[in-house]
């Protein structure tokens, strides 16, 4: 890009000092026009380049051009994705006064679709809340998970 740039740049500079040592009348004119074509050219000359590698692949059917995915990428993107979310529930989870949790999000790609298969969460310290108040802990830590991620993930709370 830096090149293309200095390019035109460099020709634009070239024209202008031809243009000023141009002499009047219709010879002028006529190496004027040719000068501004010859900018023009030089401007446009990467989009015959441009035009060579854009490409449609169509499937003959009428669905629009298919592209192939990198499973590797895609696999890594949702891993991305579980570990901000158990970071995420960690947070949420700290919230409260004392209790430490740490999160684990299993997953799996269907068809190229990040579905959450379980989640667990393993309560490392309950905090401020003493012997009697652990089922409650652990009750409002499954309700908030209930909440996120629905009736269909099955929640595992290990005190």
């Amino acid at each position: 890009m830096k090149i293309y740039i200095l390019g035109v740049c460099g020709a634009v500079i070239l024209s202008a000092l031809i243009f000023l040592l141009l002499p009047d009348g219709k010879l002028g004119k006529f190496i004027g026009g040719v000068l501004k074509l010859f900018c023009i050219a030089v401007i446009l000359a990467p989009v015959p380049q441009l035009l060579s590698d854009f490409r449609l692949v169509w499937s003959g059917e009428g669905d629009g051009a298919a592209a192939a995915l990198d499973d590797a990428f895609v696999l890594q993107m949702f891993g991305r994705r579980a570990d901000a979310q158990e970071a995420e529930l960690a947070a949420l989870f700290a919230d409260d006064p004392g209790v430490t949790v740490c999160a684990e999000v299993g997953w799996e790609a269907e068809g190229y679709a990040y579905r959450v298969t379980d989640v667990s969460v393993r309560i490392e310290d309950f905090g401020i809340y003493g012997e009697e108040r652990h089922i409650f802990v652990i009750e409002q830590i499954e309700s908030r998970l209930d909440r996120i991620f629905g009736e269909t993930v099955e929640v595992e709370v290990c005190g």
